[in-house]
Order: structure tokens, then sequence, then C-alpha cells
């Protein structure tokens, strides 16, 4: 199907000596002149959080790639600042990464985002898909244990009664300290809590260590919790953050 044309039905045919003219309904001045910046840039007005939606509308009916890329790029540099808003436009406009990217944000404050208007103006089924992945987690963080992690672990140390201890303290210890928060804390805190790296000396028990908490410990936790991930903007961190998060279907 064609896009929709800026110029109006009637002035198209014209072969007078005036010029067509621009109807655009339900597009304001404000927003069509950052528009005209973008195309012809003799300056250059930046996207706002005002106006972004309609930009986006403007460029996704006229097919007009530079406010496009102008659009979607501002959302990637700000989606920080709002993460909720940006996780309704990237449905709206069907953006799939940074759909995926902002909703680990709006996941990770889910109580307090369902309780904001724009969370009422998503399709029902992407609130409940982020309301099932949700549960999901709340559902795993009450069933944490210790045993959960330590129970299917095979030492290849020459102490494994030791280290099976230390282990055990240092499980022990995260565990409570997860269960002793509110009852809303956030899915990267568990994260964060859980695989913080465990330094425990054992004899002979580096390459021991080194695997529970390289590999089993991690198998554990995602089995536990699902997949995690960190947003790719804060990916050359030192330690980024990793989140739960949901895909939109292509």
């Amino acid at each position: 199907m064609a896009a929709p044309t800026l110029l109006n039905h009637e002035q198209q045919g014209n072969e007078g000596n005036e010029l067509p003219f621009i109807n655009i309904p339900d597009i304001s001045a404000s927003v069509m002149d950052i528009a005209l910046s973008i195309i012809y840039p003799r300056y250059f007005i930046m996207p706002t959080w005002e106006n972004i939606d309609s930009l986006l509308s403007l460029a996704s009916n006229y097919v007009i790639n530079k406010i496009y890329v102008a659009g979607v790029t501002f959302l990637y540099h700000n989606f920080k600042k709002n993460p909720l808003d940006a996780f309704y436009l990237a449905d709206k406009y069907k953006l799939s990464f940074l759909f995926e990217e902002t909703s680990k944000l709006v996941l990770d404050h889910l109580p307090k985002y369902k309780e904001d208007p724009t969370f009422q103006k998503l399709p029902l089924e992407i609130q409940s898909a982020l309301i099932a992945r949700h549960m999901s987690y709340v559902h795993s963080l009450a069933e944490l244990s210790v045993n959960h992690f330590l129970s299917t672990y095979h030492h290849t140390c020459n102490n494994p009664s030791f280290h099976n201890k230390q282990l055990n303290q240092e499980i022990e210890s995260r565990v409570l300290s997860i269960l002793d928060q509110p009852s809303n804390i956030t899915p990267s805190k568990v994260w964060t809590i859980m695989l913080s790296h465990i330094n425990i000396n054992v004899s002979d028990g580096t390459d021991c260590n080194s695997y529970f908490m390289s590999d089993h410990l991690t198998k554990k936790f995602n089995i536990m919790f699902g997949d995690f991930k960190y947003l790719e903007i804060d990916k050359d961190e030192e330690n980024p953050k990793y989140y739960i998060y949901i895909s939109r279907n292509k």
C-alpha cells in the first residue's frame, strides 16, 4: 500500500502558477517546525518527550526516514530518563530492540509503573506479558533457598567438606540479605547480590571455586529466575546491572 502523501489531492494536479499546499491533519505547527528542521537542516531542533510521539507518527504515516531516525535516536539516548513512555512508544511503533531494552527498566520497578496512566495505555496483551514476567520473578523469590544452589554441586577440590561449608555460609548470607529486603526488591538487585564474586581460599580449590561462581551458580540462578540481560547502552561498564525482560514478537 502506498504511503499517504503530504500534498492535498486537489492540488496535486494543479498546473497553474500557485504552489500546492500541504495539509497534515492532527500535527501541530511546532511539531511540523521540528520535522522540517530535521529534513532541511539549516538548524536542528531536538525532539523532546512532548513531541516525540507526534514526530514518530508523522514519520511512520508518511515514510519520512530522517524524522524516523531522529526519533528513534532520541529514544535510544534518553529512554533511561523515562522508561515507561519509551516502552510505550517502542511498542506503538514496533521498535523491537528498544522494546526489549526499555522492558528491562520497566520490569525492574513494575509495581510503581503499574500505577502510571501510561501503563493503562499499553495493549492488554503487553500489560499481561509484563505482569506475567514479574510474577514469575516474585514466585521464584519466594522459593529462594541455599539448598537450590548447593545440593547438586560436585566439588573437584581436595577439601570438599570445608569448601562446601564456606559456600553454604556465603550463599546463606546472600539469601538472607535478599529476604531481609522489602518485598519489592528489584530483580537487578537480586541478581547483583546473588551473583557477585565469591572469593574463598581453598587449598588446591581455586578451579573448583571459579567453576562454582562462573558456571554452577549462574546456571542455578537462571533456572530459578529465568534469563537476565544487561542494557546494551551499559555494556562497556565494568559492572553493568542485569535485568529481567520481555521481547516483542516480530
